[in-house]
């Protein structure tokens, strides 16, 4: 464990601007950021890390939690990284032969040079007092640059409505089959864009929408701009805690208006049955991992608002066992329950008939693990995946199906996902 270095930041706004600016020149960098969530369940406020000592990339015929474990032990100190939806494939027996045009390693982690991490107004550095005024004193020197991200983007949706909707009616009848009784259904947006400063969209973005799950990701060419508002997984010294998303409503004009559409969701029958299908989910998958008797529902139904929708949060929590290692228990929950459905296998399954590409880091988990194997990761939604080399800029968007859904209703919902970071641009 490297020793760390504390100072006060005066201008903090602009001081995170100019952090993630200089950490630019690096091959590698990651940027999480919780815009001082009020969560209980917080650890982060800003964190950026850079310069990779080391890093690990899969391939999705590698025995991916196992590198992965190995990688975690060797560190010295916190890890940082993805890992695909598509590892599912290693995990049970499954196949995933739909295109993928981005084609982005299947797991990412990289053990970093040096560490920023923002807290109270104080910044810690993991460096000697002399080497972190000298690093500090280069990033308070940049000159922050100005906002060039502006074009019209010619997005392709790679569903159309109409057969989106003939998807949601045919998943309707594998659920009245008896098949599956919920499915996250989602379809591709993507572009060419002809200029992509993927750091100036995120700062864009990240200020406005303001998503507790965040997160910036640089690995040479490829790049990652998560404004995720969902938790996967935590463990923090034995504990696990997972918060599933399901239900969504855009907000409204005024406070009042919000207040009406929060017990408006609240209320939902439909989504109530999605959010409760989910946490049975996590919860078996955290059975799999706790100790018998632990595993407990805190929250049902917790109405969250952001900055453009509000969402109906519920939170899951057990105590590991101690003869799991900690990332046994993160590859027995996953993937996250919310982007798959349930069953889980039969759903996932089903998911790469009705999709027509791959999703790649697309619903996957980003965040970071440190040297006692405690870790907190986000769920890939509302997330930007760009490849600099290709210029192919992707988002992918969804929902869950149930019995009860409306094809039509799905869609704009999905239309509404993608305008709440299109909008942006």
């Amino acid at each position: 464990m490297q020793e760390k270095s504390s100072f006060p930041i005066t201008d903090l706004p602009n001081f995170k601007l100019k952090l993630l600016q200089w950490a630019q020149q690096f091959e590698v960098a990651i940027c999480l950021d919780s815009h001082d969530s009020d969560s209980p369940h917080r650890r982060l406020d800003y964190l950026v890390a850079v310069d990779a000592i080391r890093s690990l990339h899969l391939k999705e015929e590698a025995k991916q939690f196992e590198a992965l474990k190995q990688f975690q032990e060797e560190a010295q100190d916190k890890i940082f990284g993805y890992i695909s939806y598509d590892v599912k494939n290693q995990i049970e027996n499954l196949h995933s032969d739909n295109r993928d045009e981005l084609n982005f390693p299947s797991m990412y982690f990289f053990e970093p040079r040096y560490v920023f991490e923002i807290k109270g107004g104080q910044c810690a550095v993991n460096r000697s007092t002399l080497e972190a005024l000298h690093l500090l004193d280069l990033i308070e020197q940049q000159a922050i640059e100005s906002d060039d991200c502006n074009q019209d983007l010619d997005w392709e949706t790679h569903i159309s409505k109409e057969e989106y909707l003939k998807s949601v009616k045919e998943i309707q009848q594998h659920i009245i089959n008896g098949d599956v009784y919920e499915l996250n259904f989602c379809r591709e947006l993507s572009c060419y864009p002809k200029e992509f400063n993927a750091l100036h969209v995120f700062n864009r973005i990240n200020a406005k929408a303001k998503a507790p799950f965040s997160a910036f990701l640089q690995f040479g060419h490829r790049f990652v701009l998560s404004f995720s508002p969902e938790r996967f997984i935590q463990h923090e010294n034995g504990k696990l805690l997972s918060q599933p998303i399901k239900g969504t409503v855009g907000k409204g004009q005024n406070a009042a208006e919000n207040q009406e559409l929060k017990q408006v969701l609240l209320n939902d029958e439909k989504e109530r049955a999605e959010n409760v299908m989910i946490v049975d989910l996590v919860r078996n998958d955290f059975a799999r991992s706790a100790i018998p008797g632990t595993v407990q529902v805190d929250e049902l139904f917790g109405i969250y608002e952001f900055e453009n929708i509000i969402q109906m949060i519920s939170t899951v929590s057990a105590t590991c066992r101690k003869d799991i290692h900690p990332l046994e228990a993160l590859k027995n929950a996953f993937p996250m329950g919310s982007m798959t459905g349930a069953p889980k296998i039969r759903a996932m399954q089903l998911i790469e008939d009705f999709e027509v590409n791959k999703r790649g880091v697309y619903s996957g988990a980003l965040g970071y693990i440190d040297a006692n194997g405690n870790y907190d990761f986000n769920v890939l939604i509302r997330t930007l995946l760009y490849d600099a080399d290709k210029k192919y800029l992707s988002l992918h968007v969804g929902g869950a199906i149930t019995y009860d859904s409306i094809p039509e209703k799905e869609w704009n919902e999905s239309e509404l996902k993608a305008k709440s970071i299109l909008n942006f641009l």
